[in-house]
């Protein structure tokens, strides 16, 4: 079923105000960011999840993100521990309460916090850009059942303390083996909704 037809833009239009220029323009970006597909005499869809794209995007965060995580062990302060371990007790209660939208949430600022740390906010931004593919993965990841939480918080604690030990390699292999859930989780969420990616 077409996502977007000349109806669902003309309403798009009413709703948010604007005129057919600025919705035009959201819909090429999209299709350019490969969120959606447009297939002339057809319609426009959702693209489906590459999984070449999330593997690809999980080599440049890990690469980057064991850099930041080890730079910013010199430079973690009192508050820095505390609202970290803040998060952690908070995904606790949260996959306690099956409430995944905020556990993820959570995951997301954790991971955050470091580039905040390490003075590479640009960084942070810029990483969300090429996440596109991975973060629609773990969004679907919020719907697939048997899929291990508690290793997200275990991974989470491990990276901490090591960051709190100040033992660097340890760190970065902590970071690996946390971002390296998806090629496992990949394989789950593939066989429960096989028609999602392509």
């Amino acid at each position: 079923m077409s996502l977007v037809n000349a109806s669902i833009k003309k309403a798009l239009e009413t709703q948010l105000g604007i005129g057919t220029t600025p919705v035009r323009e959201a819909i090429i970006r999209l299709q350019r960011e490969g969120l959606i597909v447009v297939q002339p005499q057809s319609g426009t869809y959702v693209a489906k999840i590459a999984l070449a794209e999330v593997y690809q995007a999980r080599f440049v965060r890990e690469s980057l993100e064991k850099v930041v995580v080890v730079e910013s062990i010199p430079k973690m302060t009192a508050d820095d521990f505390a609202t970290l371990n803040d998060m952690i007790a908070q995904q606790k209660k949260y996959l306690a309460k099956h409430d995944y939208d905020h556990f993820f949430d959570l995951d997301d600022a954790f991971h955050k916090t470091f580039y905040q740390v390490d003075a590479k906010d640009y960084v942070w931004n810029w990483i969300q850009l090429c996440n596109l593919q991975f973060n629609r993965f773990r969004y679907l990841r919020l719907e697939v059942k048997d899929l291990d939480w508690q290793q997200i918080i275990d991974d989470h604690q491990a990276i901490l303390d090591a960051v709190k030990n100040k033992q660097g390699t340890r760190a970065e292999t902590a970071v690996s083996r946390h971002l390296h859930m998806v090629d496992a989780d990949a394989a789950v969420a593939v066989k429960a909704h096989s028609d999602y990616f392509a």
